[in-house]
């Protein structure tokens, strides 16, 4: 593909679009480490009111109120992220994105972001989008919003960006 390819499109961030983010890029549970602290926190609240080991016994009910909070975090946390997106200040909004042989930007209000091909160290791709991986952090870009020769141009680009 030629170097002065440019791609620009707009999507809306709605529910539909966080559920595939959401989805796409939410790793697997492990139900021993997710509902750890649940334990931790139970077993503490237990043992402060089974022993009596403070004046009342508020620190303990505390901390048993506590360890439900907390399993019902773990066992609602698809909802309640996407709860907290539909929510969010840029729900509702446009964005903008850009593919060209420099890097990918986004653009939404007065943010933008550009993300160049050097920066990312994998592109791992799904039935419906692309997960960008870069250090820690990932970035999600679905494939409803882009054309084929838009996704052989990231592939390529990616590709030739490892190469180099």
């Amino acid at each position: 593909m030629s170097k002065d390819f440019d791609f620009t499109t707009e999507y809306t961030l709605d529910k539909t679009f966080f559920a595939e983010c959401y989805d796409q890029t939410s790793r697997p549970s492990n139900v021993l480490k997710d509902y750890l602290k649940v334990v931790l926190f139970l077993v503490f609240g237990v043992i402060l009111l089974e022993f009596e080991l403070l004046p009342n016994g508020y620190v303990g009910w505390f901390f048993i109120v506590l360890s439900v909070i907390e399993a019902c975090s773990v066992y609602f946390k698809r909802g309640w992220w996407l709860w907290r997106q539909t929510f969010s200040a840029s729900s509702g909004s446009k964005v903008t994105f850009q593919v060209n042989s420099s890097g990918m930007s986004y653009k939404t209000g007065n943010n933008t972001r550009n993300i160049t091909w050097g920066e990312i160290d994998q592109l791992q791709q799904s039935d419906l989008g692309f997960i960008l991986h870069m250090g820690k952090q990932r970035q999600y870009v679905s494939k409803s919003c882009l054309n084929d020769e838009a996704i052989a141009f990231m592939v390529e680009q990616h590709a030739l960006s490892k190469m180099s």
